[in-house]
């Protein structure tokens, strides 16, 4: 990181992991960067279902992929157990989980192309931004 700021945590919203795999692009560098342990990630197992159910409906022939995407997040990604509060933020209920996610774990950033949460622009000091915006904050 070019600014000596300390790693930043993450969330990524499903649709930032299914432009990584399917389109590549900003997405797809914000998730090296996960890799390369320049951020911290932070998901729940109900991303991973939504991410899985999300490439088997609409991009089956990125499955594999996504096993070994989950493969990656497994081993370089903090787990978060959720549940443990009732949150109602977003206008799509969907997009509650990762807003629960970053609470539980203190996290920095949002990262999202959802309209839904993108409109909050943050929510208790967690800044919700595109990949793009995140990127150039960064300066990675």
């Amino acid at each position: 990181m070019k600014n000596g700021k300390s790693k930043p945590k993450v969330v990524l919203d499903t649709n930032v992991l299914v432009s990584a795999l399917v389109f590549g692009g900003l997405p797809r560098q914000v998730t090296d960067l996960v890799a390369e342990k320049a951020i911290v990630l932070v998901t729940s197992e109900e991303a991973m279902t939504e991410l899985r159910r999300i490439i088997r409906d609409k991009f089956p022939e990125y499955v594999q992929l996504t096993v070994q995407l989950e493969q990656l997040l497994r081993r370089y990604a903090k787990w978060m157990q959720l549940g443990n509060i009732d949150i109602s933020v977003s206008t799509d209920p969907d997009d509650n989980k990762f807003i629960e996610t970053a609470l539980l774990s203190n996290c920095d950033f949002i990262i999202s192309g959802d309209r839904h949460l993108l409109e909050l622009k943050q929510y208790e000091g967690i800044k919700i931004v595109r990949p793009a915006t995140f990127l150039k904050l960064y300066e990675f």
